[in-house]
C-alpha cells in the first residue's frame, strides 16, 4: 500500500466515480497520508474548475490533498492541454498519450510525442502509463528524456492489475529507468475508490528487478512531499 498516491481521478474525469470528499474519507480509512487529484484535461472531457484549484482545502488534516492534472498530448509538436490559468495552483502535472491520438503509428512517433512534450513543458512531473499497449514507446529514450528534465516515469498499478498491459512491459520500464537513473512514481491510477493507494500488482516487480528505492519519488510520504516541493518551482513560471 502506498503512503502517497500521485494519480487519482475524481468524478470530474469522465472515468472517475467519486467526489473528492469521498476519496478523502477513503484515504483516511486506509491510512493514506496524501493523494493527488489528477483529473483529465479538457481534450478527454475533464471538467476542471477554478473553484477546486483556487479555493478547495482538505477538511481532513491527516490527509494531504494535492491538486493536479493528467494532461493529454494534443499534437506532434509536444503541445499539452494544460489550463495555464490554473497552473500556479497546481502541485503536480502528469502527461500521457490518450485516445485523442490516433492509434497504429510507429513506436518512434509515440516516443517523439512524449519527448517533445517533456522538452517543451518543464512543468511536467510524471509521464503517466508509458506501458499503454495502444501507444508503444521506446522506454530507454523516454527515460533518458525524463531524467534530463527531472521528471519521472509512472509505474501504473492499474495497467498490470487489470491485465491491460503485460507485467513484462512494466519490468521493461523499470529496467530502462534503472539503467538511466530515471526516477519513477508508483501510482494506482484510481478510478474507483477501492483502488486508492493500491500498488499490489507492481510492488513485486520492483523487488524482482531490484529497483533502487531512492529512485522512487513516492517511496514514502516524506519523499513524495519532497518531490512535489522540488517540482513546484516549475508551476510558478
Amino acid at each position: 500500500m502506498l503512503e502517497v498516491d500521485l494519480h487519482v481521478h475524481s468524478l470530474f474525469s469522465r472515468c472517475g466515480l467519486h467526489t473528492v470528499l469521498e476519496l478523502i474519507a477513503a484515504a483516511k480509512n486506509i491510512g493514506l497520508k496524501g493523494f493527488a487529484v489528477t483529473d483529465h484535461g479538457k481534450t478527454m472531457g475533464g471538467r476542471l474548475t477554478s473553484v477546486f484549484f483556487e479555493r478547495f482545502r482538505s477538511p481532513e488534516p491527516s490527509v494531504r490533498v494535492f491538486k493536479g492534472i493528467e494532461c493529454n498530448v494534443t499534437d506532434s509538436n509536444g503541445t499539452i492541454d494544460i489550463p495555464y490559468d490554473y497552473l500556479p495552483f497546481m502541485d503536480i502535472v502528469l502527461v500521457g498519450i490518450h485516445s485523442n491520438i490516433e492509434r497504429g503509428q510507429l513506436r518512434e512517433e509515440y516516443t517523439s510525442l512524449l519527448v517533445k512534450a517533456l522538452e517543451k513543458n518543464p512543468m511536467i512531473d510524471i509521464v503517466s502509463h508509458p506501458n499503454d499497449p495502444s501507444y508503444p514507446v521506446d522506454y530507454r529514450l523516454l527515460a533518458e528524456a525524463a531524467a534530463l528534465c527531472g521528471a519521472a516515469l509512472e509505474l501504473n498499478n492499474s495497467k498490470v492489475l487489470y491485465s491491460r498491459s503485460p507485467a513484462e512491459e512494466a519490468v521493461a520500464i523499470l529496467e530502462a529507468c534503472k539503467k538511466t537513473r530515471c526516477r519513477i512514481a508508483v501510482n494506482s491510477d484510481t478510478h474507483a475508490v477501492h483502488e486508492l493507494g493500491d500498488d499490489s500488482a507492481v510492488a513485486p516487480l520492483l523487488e524482482k528487478v531490484g529497483f533502487p528505492r531512492e529512485l522512487i519519488v513516492n517511496r514514502d510520504a516524506e519523499a513524495a512531499f519532497a518531490f512535489i516541493e522540488e517540482r513546484r518551482r516549475f508551476k510558478q513560471m
